[in-house]
């Protein structure tokens, strides 16, 4: 790809590669981050990418610096809990909260790689085959983890109290 076909279609890849990363469940200012910093990736490896593969690239690329940096917080969350005393128990969670907030829940509850899919279809609509060549997956890979994924959101909204009437 060349530096002008990169500055006219990179701006319009951004915007998509921000959705993701705003839908995986990173903050603004992670997605940002990650956006950025697979641009700049992007960039650097201009000449070795066609143009039709840039999209996908840029995805990818998003996608795995925002899983980096959620994997990276684990860890350190993680440490800081083994820092407390044995008797601090976590807080129960507020009785109020409405369809937005369980549907929240219940996203952050499936494995990373179920809530990218999740989101890559269901709400941006790509095909199974682009959203392999995103993640890096076969498409019946991505149809599975794409049934586990709304199985278990099923199970976790329903668990929440909203069942199949609501």
């Amino acid at each position: 790809m060349t530096a002008k076909e990169y500055n006219t279609a990179a701006p319009f890849w951004a915007d998509d590669a921000m959705r993701l990363a705003v839908r995986c469940g990173g903050s603004k200012a992670d997605s940002e981050d990650a956006v950025q910093e697979a641009l700049a990736a992007l960039w650097q490896c201009r000449d070795d990418v066609a143009l039709e593969k840039g999209k996908g690239y840029l995805l990818s690329a998003t996608y795995r610096r925002l899983m980096s940096t959620f994997r990276h917080r684990a860890v350190q969350r993680e440490y800081a809990a083994s820092e407390l005393t044995e008797g601090m128990q976590s807080q129960a969670p507020d009785e109020g909260f409405d369809l937005r907030d369980a549907i929240g829940r219940a996203l952050s509850v499936l494995p990373e790689v179920q809530r990218a899919i999740l989101q890559l279809r269901d709400v941006e609509g790509y095909s199974y085959r682009e959203i392999g060549e995103t993640l890096q997956l076969s498409d019946d890979r991505v149809q599975v983890y794409l049934f586990r994924a709304r199985v278990a959101m099923r199970k976790q909204l329903i668990k929440l109290g909203y069942g199949n009437n609501q």
